[in-house]
């Protein structure tokens, strides 16, 4: 009896050492399973090998597992019968699968995700060497699995996703490990393919230009308080856009004399791009035909704007000014109150990644502004307050038929302030 008992408490023990090892191992990121392998020498390029075919490993290990708890089973039953008799197996059975459950099951793979690299390091070596002696009952069932899948038509997941990612940064900026700034950076990369001219470009009504009959002594008084080097210029209509003019080409007119020579002469042709062109396709254009400046079209080929390569490179940077640069008012800004202030223009999608909201995108509304504008159905005056499910809107100033600004109290705040 006691030589069953003994074998009963080691088949007890396998069990939890193979699924304590299979969880160590599913568990290891690829990040971890690289740092193993460089810290533990040969024990690590052996884990590195290991989690290279996993079907295999796991496999094994499942065989293994089976294997053991079978025999426990086996030799409980046995014990049962010659000392109580077959009317007891229920009981006999009832114990051993609360046994297997917590010490062959729960208790070992809580130890393992907690060790994992300790486990792994520790056990890789019995593993491959079962997985060496069992191979040939590996291989057939790794097939047969492996058929299984390929006719049920299941795919493998990547195992690394764009959205797997952008919830680890989340994370990593959540706990502090990762800066505000570098997680905004990171999700701004993975958004730059999805991202139109349209989001970034600055509004026709924006846009500082000149008459194309406008002479270089004219045009230094008026870009001197301006600060642009690309210069829009128009003919005759601010929307009539017929080239661009260099302010290199300016001051070069400038000191050779020729003040009365007009931007007409020295103009270049611009770039006419579509409101709906990506970012990342406007960079390569940029790139291709040497200009930093482009106009932009809307659907009825109507000047919409304009977009500078300084405009694609901060949709992953950020804001980026010179010395000579007015410093633009940031898209969102944090109160002392716990409100923002939020700029009219600013794109929806950059409001959602910054404060975590679902304002809802359309092809025709890119921005706060025409989001709010298009919900009220007019538009509001100074003071107004707009209210939609992520919180209420109230409107700080209004410009040309457009919302300059707002302040934005998130919904939580907005249920709160009665209590106040």
């Amino acid at each position: 009896m006691i030589v069953e008992i003994v074998g009963i408490l080691v088949l007890l023990a396998l069990s939890g050492f193979f699924s304590g090892t299979e969880t160590a191992f599913t568990s290891l990121s690829d990040t971890r399973i690289h740092y193993i392998r460089q810290k533990w020498g040969r024990r690590g390029e052996l884990v590195f090998r290991a989690t290279a075919a996993p079907e295999r490993l796991l496999t094994t290990v499942l065989i293994g597992n089976n294997i053991v708890n079978i025999g426990a089973s086996v030799m409980a039953s046995a014990l049962t019968i010659r000392l109580f008799g077959s009317a007891a197996l229920a009981a006999t059975t009832g114990i051993l699968t609360l046994l297997v459950l917590v010490f062959g099951e729960v208790a070992p793979k809580q130890l393992a995700i907690v060790h994992n690299e300790w486990w792994t390091v520790h056990t890789v070596r019995l593993i491959t060497l079962l997985e060496l002696l069992l191979r040939p009952v590996v291989w057939a069932i790794s097939s047969i699995a492996a058929l299984i899948t390929r006719l049920t038509g299941a795919a493998s997941s990547p195992g690394i996703t764009r959205e797997g990612i952008l919830y680890l940064v989340k994370h990593a900026e959540h706990v502090g490990i990762l800066e505000n700034s570098k997680s905004s950076m990171v999700r701004r990369v993975f958004r730059f393919g999805d991202v139109t001219v349209q989001a970034i470009m600055t509004h026709r009504t924006n846009v500082f230009s000149l008459d194309r009959e406008t002479t270089i002594g004219q045009a230094l008084q008026l870009i001197s308080k301006q600060g642009y080097t690309r210069i829009p210029v128009y003919d005759g209509d601010p929307e009539r856009i017929v080239g661009i003019a260099i302010l290199r080409d300016i001051l070069l007119q400038a000191t050779q004399g020729n003040l009365e020579t007009r931007l007409l002469d020295i103009m270049i042709e611009p770039i006419f791009v579509p409101e709906t062109r990506k970012i990342e396709e406007m960079l390569t254009q940029f790139r291709k035909q040497g200009l930093n400046i482009a106009v932009v079209l809307d659907e009825f080929g109507g000047v919409a704007g304009i977009v500078t390569v300084e405009d694609v490179i901060e949709e992953i940077l950020g804001e980026i000014y010179d010395e000579h640069e007015v410093k633009h008012h940031e898209p969102v800004t944090r109160l002392p109150d716990g409100t923002f202030r939020i700029m009219g223009n600013a794109p929806i999608y950059i409001i959602n990644d910054l404060l975590d909201t679902e304002f809802p995108l359309s092809r025709s509304i890119k921005t706060l502004g025409g989001y709010l504008i298009s919900r009220i159905g007019h538009i509001p005056a100074q003071g107004d307050v707009i209210e939609t499910v992520e919180g209420a809107f109230t409107v700080e100033s209004i410009a040309k038929r457009r919302i300059v600004s707002v302040r934005y109290r998130p919904e939580q705040q907005s249920e709160d302030e009665p209590q106040q």
